[in-house]
């Protein structure tokens, strides 16, 4: 059944996204240009929020919302990270650079795994876990009070 706790988790999830984009950014040169970046990251992560992370809230204890919630944050980081990889071989397609197919499935893998090391970062993975673990925190308690009032009625 519809909650309201699904475009909650989608929210909390894009929001949390759009504060790593920010903080993933430094990671790279500075005259990289990553364009709009934490929009693209923002969209990944909430449509990650509403149909895995808000399905799933309430199907046991905090304990598992905030399991859930790490996995939807590996799951938006991986997800991205192909997503941009799609890009960068379409980018280097267009330029010439890719000039067989096998060239663009090798450098899909490529990227993914580049975009996946980057944020390999120490700080950057404490900012991810953190946040999913205070993520999970806030929708189960939020959960909790839905519920509360939805069973009154």
């Amino acid at each position: 059944m519809f909650t309201m706790i699904r475009p909650l988790a989608a929210l909390a999830l894009a929001i949390l996204a759009m504060i790593a984009a920010e903080a993933y950014r430094p990671l790279y040169a500075e005259d990289a240009t990553l364009g709009a970046f934490s929009l693209w990251l923002a969209l990944i992560a909430m449509s990650v929020g509403y149909s895995f992370l808000g399905s799933r809230i309430g199907r046991g204890g905090p304990v598992m919302t905030i399991f859930y919630a790490l996995q939807a944050v590996a799951l938006t980081a991986v997800l991205a990270a192909m997503v941009f990889a799609v890009r960068m071989v379409f980018v280097f397609g267009y330029r010439r650079i890719y000039r067989e197919p096998m060239d663009a499935v090798s450098g899909f893998i490529d990227h993914t795994l580049r975009f996946l090391g980057k944020g390999l970062d120490i700080s950057f993975l404490l900012l991810l876990g953190g946040g999913g673990v205070a993520m999970g925190i806030v929708l189960h308690l939020l959960f909790r009070i839905l519920e509360e009032r939805r069973l009154a009625r």
